[in-house]
């Protein structure tokens, strides 16, 4: 037998991303309980995560859903996949997991003027700059 469990232990709280569907081309008037009615019938939700904007409060486009059994989830997305909802139709695609910070890769998406990450940028930029000066001083 053996088969170590690997790391996140017996629990395994990793799985859940491999429930989890991204869906996006969302209109903007839809809102979480509407995606709930649309994904409920495959089976039991975990949680419903609409990405909105920080000002308008307005839906973004894409959300993701999660099931607490991923063949529900594979049906709902098999179902649903092109599906016209609200004027649009719907893409569908298994949301990656979220790797343990990724520099570079999505930050600009999720930069929204907050102090966080703005300090992280000038910290990066400072030592870059920093750099340039060193490598030119005679």
């Amino acid at each position: 037998g053996g088969g170590g469990g690997g790391p996140g232990g017996p629990r395994g709280g990793s799985d859940r991303d491999q429930n989890t569907i991204r869906v996006t081309n969302i209109s903007e008037d839809t809102t979480e309980s509407d995606l709930q009615d649309l994904f409920q019938p495959f089976g039991r939700i975990s949680r419903v995560y609409l990405a909105k904007d920080k000002e308008t409060l307005q839906s973004r486009g894409f959300a993701f859903v999660s099931f607490v059994h991923r063949d529900d989830a594979a049906r709902a997305m098999e179902k649903l996949q092109g599906f016209g909802y609200d004027h649009l139709i719907l893409k569908l695609e298994w949301a990656r997991p979220s790797a343990p910070r990724d520099p570079g890769t999505e930050g600009t998406q999720f930069r929204s003027g907050y102090g966080k990450a703005l300090a992280q940028d000038t910290k990066e930029k400072v030592s870059y700059a920093s750099n340039l000066t060193t490598g030119v001083r005679r």
